[in-house]
């Protein structure tokens, strides 16, 4: 039986609509950082270094154990706490009185955010294809791109705290419908999958060696660097080659990441897995030249059209690679080094832009992006010998 058949009608959209919260996180800090360091005393921008190590480890906890916690509960329950701890996160955050607070209650968040981003990718590795992980993806950004606006209105009728209480009440509705899903049972049952995926290995060659996983594992570490360096960093390069009207260019980014996520989806049922990487590969490496030569925002609306599928789908390409009964333990990996791969590679390129040149920003992402290809080759290589 092929992935997703057994699914209710109404689990696909159970899990699109669930995963808009997710991208609330990175949509609304954005906004609410400018009246978090004026409202809480001794805060300045040098303090985001702590705030984004602390959201960084607490996500990239989440992920590392992930296959430990499925010990003891389902994929979708982890999901579910996990966006209850984000929530918690929410209303500690909009009732911090310093920064130690600040900092506590994002990380909180942060564990939250990465429960739910695990879980649910593992979920839908397991059991989806690429066609629907991308559309999941597609909603993640549409959440990235409404909470600021959320955010945004809030601050100017009242405060960031009155934002976050109304980003809390929206996670409230959907955990209400999560709570609803999952009384009503209409997620894939785990008896029939784990059937079908016994048949599956019979009939089907996976990767088992550790340096397969570690090479997994690699990949997802360079695409998270390549990802944030590039949407942090190109403003102010191009500041510094003498471009001030910048402003849009990390809108512009998100955009299109959402937008190349939709058309994959649509795209996925006639495409491999392998195929939609590399071509998002190479539209990466365009658009990379195409900011480097002409410092165009066209530029970067063609890097975030094709990093955008690269996530969804190297997650949908593992339950390809390896066996089912170890995709919570792979994908979970995955996101933590991606997680992993945000603050060090971030921190890394910051350095090396600060006392080099920011000319290096573009050598740097286009470096990143060929690590993730040459990481995803070797896998492919390897597993075309043993299929």
């Amino acid at each position: 039986m092929e992935k997703a058949k057994r699914a209710s009608i109404w689990l696909l959209p159970v899990i699109l609509l669930s995963y808009f919260v997710v991208g609330f996180p990175d949509g609304s800090f954005t906004v609410s950082w400018l009246g978090i360091a004026y409202d809480i005393p001794g805060m300045t921008t040098a303090h985001t270094g702590w705030i984004l190590v602390g959201y960084s480890v607490t996500y990239t906890l989440a992920g590392v154990i992930l296959s430990w916690v499925n010990r003891f509960l389902k994929l979708q329950t982890i999901y579910f706490w996990g966006l209850i701890i984000m929530g918690l996160g929410f209303i500690g955050l909009a009732l911090s009185p310093n920064f130690a607070a600040v900092v506590a209650f994002i990380s909180l968040y942060g564990f939250g955010t990465g429960a739910m981003a695990s879980s649910m990718n593992s979920y839908m590795a397991k059991h989806f294809t690429a066609r629907h992980n991308n559309w999941m993806h597609f909603f993640w950004g549409a959440g990235a791109a409404i909470s600021p606006i959320i955010m945004g209105q809030s601050m100017l009728a009242h405060s960031w705290r009155t934002g976050y209480f109304v980003i809390t009440a929206v996670l409230g509705l959907v955990a209400v419908m999560l709570f609803i899903s999952m009384y009503k049972k209409v997620w894939i049952d785990d008896a029939a999958a784990t059937l079908e995926a016994d048949a599956v290995k019979k009939s089907k060659k996976f990767l088992t060696k550790k340096w397969h996983q570690n090479v997994q594992v690699l990949t997802f570490f360079f695409l998270g660097g390549t990802d944030y360096t590039l949407v942090f960093f190109t403003g102010a390069a191009l500041i510094a080659r003498g471009y001030y009207n910048v402003t849009i260019f990390s809108a512009v980014y998100y955009l299109f990441m959402t937008l190349g996520r939709m058309v994959t989806g649509w795209v996925a049922r006639w495409l491999k897995e392998v195929s939609i990487i590399r071509i998002s590969v190479l539209v990466s490496v365009t658009g990379i030249g195409v900011l480097y030569f002409t410092s165009s925002v066209i530029g970067m609306a063609v890097v975030g059209f094709g990093l955008g599928p690269l996530l969804p789908t190297l997650v949908s390409d593992t339950s390809n690679c390896f066996k089912p009964n170890i995709l919570p333990k792979i994908v979970g990996y995955e996101l933590a080094a991606f997680g992993a791969g945000i603050a060090v590679l971030f921190f890394i390129t910051s350095q090396i832009l600060h006392f080099i040149s920011y000319e290096a920003l573009f050598y740097l992402g286009l470096s990143f992006i060929v690590l993730v290809f040459v990481c995803n080759e070797v896998l492919e290589k390897a597993h075309s010998k043993v299929s």
